[in-house]
């Protein structure tokens, strides 16, 4: 999904306010799912204005006054709002157009409003695909019920991003890292009531393991950790986790790690069948 931001800009500084667009496709007054425009902001056309006829025996008439520089009232996603101070004329307001000025020179009709209407939304086309943004010169003109246009307003440069930027390059995708690879070897003594065990840990992997924690789970229920040496022992239930301290933390390749445990059990000592080292199960 395209994400983009319209920023208008006046004179020097910004004189738009940036909102997030919201979910929902564009319309010349507004989103879809959005409450209905007030009847003050109806939506333009794109059609010039019905004026009244002009004989040719009527005599000159006079133009509108001007009307006032367009400023922006809101912006979303590729659409402004409009507002401009109203034009005044002795025959009659017959409608307001926005046009924008092309940089050719030619101008291009974005909208036309009815004649109460001073506050309005204008759509303007999205940049180019690949562009970072374009500028759309606007202004205003009244049309009186002669057919007689005022004089252009001043202009607003209303200025539309987009982010959706095709790369010019092909993006550099980083190899995972190298899977763990370890080795445990497990040996215990056990006698009636007790048992004293130690566990070696081997990196057979290809990069230093930094941070680690091991997992066994004990076949018999009755095998229970006392207290433990170099690591730091926690058990639930039958399973049990050693994790490093902070000065055994790293262990580098070929190299292993001895860490051990007293405990206590139920007359049998079974040695565990698996061992876990940060979720990689070990040779």
């Amino acid at each position: 999904m395209r994400r983009t931001w319209l920023g208008a800009l006046a004179g020097a500084g910004v004189a738009a306010t940036i909102l997030i667009p919201a979910a929902g496709s564009a319309w010349a007054g507004g989103l879809a799912g959005a409450p209905a425009p007030s009847p003050s902001y109806p939506s333009p056309t794109l059609f010039p204005c019905n004026t009244g006829p002009t004989m040719p025996s009527a005599p000159p008439n006079d133009p509108p006054t001007t009307p006032g520089t367009p400023e922006i009232v809101s912006s979303i996603m590729n659409t402004v709002r409009l507002k401009w101070t109203p034009s005044t004329d002795a025959d009659g307001i017959a409608c307001y157009s926005v046009f924008e000025r092309m940089p050719s020179g030619e101008t291009r009709l974005r909208a036309t409003f009815q004649p109460a209407v001073t506050e309005g939304t204008v759509s303007l086309p999205w940049p180019p695909s690949g562009v970072a943004w374009e500028d759309h010169d606007l202004y205003v003109e009244a049309v009186d019920t002669k057919g007689a246009y005022s004089a252009r307003s001043g202009s607003v440069i209303v200025r539309i991003y987009n982010d959706v930027i095709s790369p010019t390059t092909s993006p550099s995708i980083s190899p995972p890292p190298p899977a763990l690879k370890c080795h445990v070897t497990y040996g215990t003594a056990g006698w009636n009531g007790g048992m004293s065990s130690w566990i070696e840990v081997t990196n057979t992997g290809t990069t230093t393991i930094s941070g680690w924690g091991l997992q066994f789970t004990f076949p018999s229920g009755g095998q229970h950790v006392t207290n433990g040496w170099s690591a730091q022992w926690v058990q639930n239930g039958a399973t049990v986790v050693a994790s490093n301290w902070e000065w055994n933390k790293n262990i580098a390749p070929g190299k292993s790690v001895t860490i051990g445990f007293n405990g206590t059990n139920t007359g049998t000592n079974p040695e565990p069948a698996a061992f876990y080292l940060n979720g990689t199960a070990c040779a």
